[in-house]
């Protein structure tokens, strides 16, 4: 109840500021200044991540970062792949978790669960059929057998699994055989840390302009972490190719069931707890984008929905602890991205009631917003694009498209946020549908 209340809150509020700054110029120029500095903020974590980014990648090519194989003093680790109906593509992953090159005194120092999610299509089979005496075994956890969300069925894994390290990939996912030993050895660069997120890649990003403007998002977000983590903010984990210490989540509450975002959810609580994520930009999880637009709206509706509530819920509990001040102030500028689409659509509305009105709206308000939200999104696309060594017009044209497909987050915020203040339940969790399309060369 609360947090609906909170969300219609947020909601009133928009509409109020939105009232305000396209009618009274003071305010429209004080919400322009406030936009102008968020800009200059978004720009700085831009800089700071694309040398993390840069840093790591390069480090990942020569030296120590040769992958060799051996575990050696690293952790053991233990994977988790949850799997419903994904026999199309269970057998790959399967195979390449198969092939993992992680070893300590000849012996695998990893362990992978699978988990048949009540599937009706085979994929407890076809994940069997591929294991070929790895150390991967499978798991069926029968269809009703509590909530229908990724987090319940991490928290089913977690008591079979042995590993003081508990790893999540999803089922569509491939890893090249050095992607454990990059990540632990990444993680070991930021001991202290609890958690850890790799990067994300499409392997389907040539499909189409959708396809490949993911790809420029997954550069972005890594961008943004590795700026937010170098200057001591909150960085947070991704869902797939994230990593956390087991002692760490058994204080934090484990995996919470009901979350729509597990992975966001828990970043949050370990933030809370005074605990942080790092980051590992030099191993890679290669996964399917999405490829149609009716499958991006439910993906990203869900995602918004569950990063909102999780915000709500766990937010005022991390803002009054007693973290450090550049924590909760790196948390607030992130919780002011979700500001902006409903203030957008605020003020597209406002202007429009305007129109008939003697005196007319402000329009600038809104167009500074989209620009400013934009601008934002293409500073970090290109320190990202530019950390892997893309130039000149190709450079520009790459972060021009990632800034004009994450524009979509103008109405998906919006509509999650009047989905939790006025929808009767939560949003329940949809599957994202799979292409099964091979790995592009």
């Amino acid at each position: 109840m609360a947090t609906r209340a909170f969300a219609a809150a947020f909601l009133l509020a928009s509409g109020i500021v939105a009232w305000l700054t396209i009618g009274i110029p003071l305010a429209a120029r004080a919400l322009q200044l406030g936009i102008g500095v968020s800009i200059a903020y978004v720009a700085w974590l831009a800089w700071h991540g694309s040398r993390v980014l840069r840093r790591a990648l390069a480090d990942a090519e020569g030296g120590a970062g040769v992958p060799t194989g051996h575990a050696g003093d690293l952790p053991f680790v233990s994977l988790i792949v949850p799997a419903r109906n994904e026999a199309k593509v269970i057998g790959d992953t399967v195979r390449a978790v198969a092939e993992l090159r992680y070893h300590r005194g000849g012996r695998p120092a990893y362990e992978a669960l699978v988990v048949d999610d009540g599937s009706d299509d085979g994929t407890g089979d076809v994940a069997r059929a591929a294991v070929f005496g790895a150390p991967i075994s499978v798991r069926r956890r029968e269809p009703r057998a509590g909530p229908a969300t990724k987090g319940a069925v991490l928290a089913f894994a977690t008591p079979f699994l042995s590993g003081d390290v508990l790893g999540v990939i999803d089922a569509d996912t491939r890893v090249d055989p050095s992607f454990l030993e990059r990540a632990m050895l990444a993680w070991a660069r930021d001991s202290g840390a609890d958690a850890l997120q790799v990067a994300r890649r499409p392997r389907n990003a040539g499909v189409s302009w959708l396809t490949r403007a993911q790809a420029e998002e997954q550069l972005m977000d890594m961008a943004s972490q590795c700026g937010r983590w170098a200057t001591d903010g909150t960085a947070e984990l991704r869902g797939n190719g994230m990593f956390v210490r087991r002692v760490a989540l058994e204080a934090a509450g484990g995996w919470s069931e009901r979350a729509l975002t597990e992975d966001l959810e828990l970043s949050t609580r370990l933030s809370a707890r005074g605990s942080h994520v790092t980051l590992a930009p030099e191993a890679a999880v290669r996964e399917e984008a999405v490829e149609t637009l009716g499958d991006l709206w439910r993906q990203r509706l869900r995602w918004a929905e569950g990063s909102l509530r999780r915000l709500l819920e766990h937010g005022p509990r991390l803002l009054t602890g007693s973290l450090p001040m550049s924590r909760k102030a790196d948390f607030l500028a992130f919780t002011g991205e979700f500001l902006v689409p409903p203030l957008f659509v605020a003020t597209i509305i406002a202007s429009l009631v305007t129109i008939p009105l003697p005196r007319p709206a402000d329009w600038t308000v809104p167009f500074s917003l989209f620009v400013g939200y934009g601008l934002g999104v293409f500073l970090l696309a290109l320190g990202g694009l530019s950390a892997t060594g893309e130039r000149g017009l190709p450079l520009i044209g790459r972060a021009a498209r990632g800034a004009l497909f994450l524009s979509h987050w103008l109405l998906v915020v919006p509509v999650a946020l009047v989905r939790i203040a006025f929808a009767a339940d939560p949003a329940a969790f949809v599957q994202t549908p799979r292409s099964a399309r091979r790995e592009e060369a």
